[in-house]
């Protein structure tokens, strides 16, 4: 019988309501340590994890070279080490643009829940100032998508769905990438290229879309930032790791930016004393921060988990698994 060690809790196969194989033995964990992890793939044949838990570290990896595949819940998988895998002869894969839909309808409410700043003004009533807070957000003035210039650093499938619910609701689109500009999904979306820096200085809303790599860890700093325009809004539901988030912090308190949504943070969860969680009650009402929630709704972590197991099962059945990261279709060592 097949054994497959699940990082993915069992509640959350309850919860998607997805059935798990009866012909296979399913061993969920929740290692504290590498050891733990160690210990509990020994005799299993696939290895079941989140984007974004445990780290799946080149230690491990030597240990655990008889594993048939790892399969990462997720377009994510920057928490594999997916060289370390290849060169321990163990395909590592994902499961690309299935929450990608879920993953823009996100960031646009993240954007509108700044433009109107609806966290304020819903803290505001119901402290019973109605009348107070409804004066000062209309004498500020309140914001909206038409109209607004909205730059998507990085253009894979959350950067498209995110493109074309923007242009729906009214927003001009441009775009950063870093394979280039594409004519032909220009002319699909209504969108135009520009590069980073251009982005970063004419768009007032910038939403980050890119995968977590050495390219992409650090991408936008403190320089990058304050190229952005006075009152422009910052979205994140890429990786932490992608913004220095001291310099966010810092430009959050100085009211540099109007608002920051932030899904992701580094490390998660953010220790005590993270600079987004100890900002002054002005900076803080800048900030949109929520648990890596982007895209796991009900539906799409079921379509995730679906078509997690369907690949398991590819390759329990000695076929070549879909959406392989690291170039290995397969484990050498099991094939001999």
């Amino acid at each position: 019988m097949p054994v497959v060690v699940s990082t993915v809790p069992k509640w959350r196969f309850d919860t998607s309501k997805v059935e798990l194989p009866s012909e296979w033995t399913v061993t969920f964990i929740n290692p504290a340590s590498e050891a733990e992890l160690i210990t509990a793939c020994q005799g299993a044949d696939c290895l079941l994890v989140l984007a974004s838990f445990p780290e799946v570290t080149a230690p491990v990896l030597q240990q655990i070279g008889h594993i048939k595949l790892i399969q990462a819940v997720g377009a994510g998988y920057d928490r594999i080490d997916s060289k370390a895998a290849a060169e321990a002869g163990i395909p590592v894969a994902n499961v690309p643009g299935a929450n990608a839909k879920t993953v823009a309808e996100f960031a646009v409410g993240s954007i509108i829940a700044l433009q109107r700043q609806l966290l304020v003004a819903d803290r505001e009533v119901k402290a019973g100032r109605y009348a107070g807070i409804r004066q000062g957000l209309l004498k500020d003035g309140l914001n909206e998508i038409a109209g607004s210039v909205v730059g998507l650093v990085g253009l894979g499938a959350i950067g498209r769905q995110t493109a074309r619910i923007l242009k729906f609701l009214g927003a001009s689109v441009y775009y950063y990438s870093r394979s280039g500009k594409s004519v032909t999904l220009e002319a699909e979306l209504d969108i135009h290229y520009k590069s980073l820096t251009e982005l970063l200085t004419e768009c007032n809303v910038i939403s980050i879309h890119v995968p977590l790599n050495e390219e992409t860890r650090g991408l936008i700093g403190k320089a990058e930032m304050s190229l952005m325009q006075p009152g422009s809004l910052l979205i994140n539901t890429a990786r932490g790791e992608v913004i220095d988030q001291p310099a966010l912090a810092d430009m959050l308190e100085q009211g540099h930016l109007a608002g920051a949504a932030v899904d992701v943070t580094y490390p998660e969860p953010p220790a005590n004393g993270h600079p987004l969680l100890t900002l002054s009650p002005g900076a803080r009402d800048r900030l949109l921060i929520t648990p890596h929630i982007a895209g796991v709704t009900v539906g799409a972590f079921r379509c995730m988990l679906d078509q997690a197991l369907q690949n398991i099962d590819r390759v329990l059945n000695n076929e070549v698994p879909w959406h392989v990261v690291n170039g290995v279709a397969i484990n050498k060592r099991e094939e001999g």
